[in-house]
């Protein structure tokens, strides 16, 4: 029997066959596989990462768009002195060839200042204030003083002329104003009437009358909801001539009807000369 009558009518022939058939199909889907990877990946065609740092992402995005490429945001920060929403970091980094239709992604500076709390410096030094304040971002613009029973010791903190509390948030970098005991004064001063006020009126009549305010007492702890609580006590009473810086204790609650009560230790000793009791 010759090859060919073999190759045709034999089993073994037939497998032969076969194999031969796969292995054509093989090296051509290969091959094919190949062609379409090189079209797909744009073989050959790469470009130049452009350094982006520093600029807006709509600079970036009319930028990469004259490359084939696109931008990706992946994460944002807050870096000091960096200009707000501008790039400050990139993946690729620049001057790396990459393909055509890639993203470049990239972290960009917060837009918005960050805003920082103010810590509570009230009763400090005005050196520890300082201290505490720069160390966190913020700075003191100016240093006023006020008659106070303690010396040296911050009494009041205000931003933009109007008093704040710890906890308030301020930008980054901003400057507030410590006001700082000067010690007791010898001229004496009215306590004014404070009943029926909220804290930040009240506030505002202690310092106008050149007095301290004290300790702030609320019968249940407020929780954002400050200005609705009154004052129904005050330590000195009002019309009590006390000398200029004394601090004047608070009492408040959301509870009117304490406005009408007297509490007994608040009027002993009425009749006892202001001066004698200071002097």
């Amino acid at each position: 029997m010759d090859f060919k009558k073999f190759w045709k009518e034999t089993f073994a022939g037939f497998i032969l066959k076969n194999i031969l058939l796969a292995v054509i199909i093989f090296v051509g889907l290969a091959w094919g596989t190949l062609l379409f990877i090189d079209f797909y990946t744009h073989h050959g065609e790469s470009q130049v990462v452009p350094d982006l740092r520093g600029s807006y992402i709509e600079e970036a995005e009319v930028l990469l768009a004259n490359k084939g490429l696109t931008v990706q945001i992946v994460d944002s920060v807050y870096i000091s002195g960096k200009k707000l929403g501008t790039i400050v970091e990139q993946t690729p980094s620049p001057n790396s060839l990459v393909k055509s239709n890639r993203p470049i992604y990239v972290i960009i500076n917060s837009r918005q200042v960050k805003m920082i709390p103010l810590p509570e410096v009230n009763d400090v030094s005005y050196r520890q204030a300082d201290a505490i304040l720069n160390a966190i971002g913020l700075s003191v613009s100016n240093v006023e003083y006020q008659p106070s029973e303690y010396k040296d010791l911050v009494i009041e903190v205000k931003y933009h002329g109007r008093s704040i509390t710890a906890g308030t948030r301020l930008p980054e970098k901003s400057a507030v104003v410590l006001v700082v005991g000067s010690g007791l004064s010898d001229d004496l001063v009215s306590v004014p009437s404070l009943k029926g006020m909220n804290i930040e009126t009240g506030r505002d009549s202690v310092v106008r009358a050149m007095l301290v305010v004290g300790a702030t007492n609320y019968d249940v702890n407020p929780s954002g909801d400050e200005n609705k609580y009154v004052i129904y006590r005050q330590k000195p009473a009002a019309g009590k001539s006390v000398p200029a810086g004394t601090r004047i204790d608070l009492w408040l609650s959301k509870d009117k009807s304490l406005l009408d009560k007297v509490f007994e230790e608040d009027t002993e000793g009425e009749n006892t000369d202001s001066e004698e009791e200071f002097f």
